[in-house]
């Protein structure tokens, strides 16, 4: 069972994320911030073109951090369901990958808040800022804020998470089945 949690009080939490339809394909980022009870406070989407979902992951962080950076938030919680890119930017590690320079800038951007918490989500817990992701794919224009949820699913998502339902992790089963 798996859900999204609340921040502290004082505190706001960015969920981002990332998408590539395919593997070099049509990409987008997406993500939202929300306040201590849940609340939408911000979202936003990109259209990044044609490039890989790791690179697409490092776009919506940038994007979500300085959003909340120019929204004056000072205490921010960042959930990502990208494992890699959570551990990376947690990381001292030096790159000369792809995104090094956007590794580098998401780095700086967190040194920026007073305080701030990185964690890996689970997809599930991710699902609005999932369903941003997927928009940016398709949309025309480079970048947009929102200041509401853009479709019914997005505030189902939110109001969900806010009021603490659980959903199903589901994963799939690696040990093979013996019948005897």
């Amino acid at each position: 069972m798996v859900k999204w949690n609340r921040p502290m009080e004082g505190w706001c939490k960015l969920n981002s994320d990332g998408a590539s339809l395919g593997n070099l394909g049509r990409a987008g980022g997406g993500g939202l911030i929300r306040d201590h009870r849940g609340a939408w406070v911000r979202g936003y989407t990109r259209n990044i073109g044609f490039t890989t979902s790791v690179i697409a992951e490092f776009w919506a962080l940038r994007d979500g951090l300085q959003l909340a950076l120019q929204l004056g938030v000072v205490c921010l919680e960042v959930e990502l369901d990208a494992k890699v890119v959570a551990d990376l930017v947690l990381s001292n590690s030096v790159t000369n990958r792809d995104y090094s320079s956007l590794l580098n800038d998401c780095r700086y951007l967190i040194s920026r808040f007073q305080q701030t918490r990185v964690n890996h989500t689970y997809r599930e817990a991710n699902r609005a800022a999932d369903g941003l992701a997927k928009e940016g794919c398709m949309q025309q224009e480079e970048f947009a804020i929102l200041f509401n949820p853009p479709t019914p699913d997005i505030v189902t998502f939110v109001n969900e998470d806010a009021s603490g339902l659980y959903y199903v992790r589901r994963v799939a089963n690696t040990v093979p089945f013996l019948a005897i």
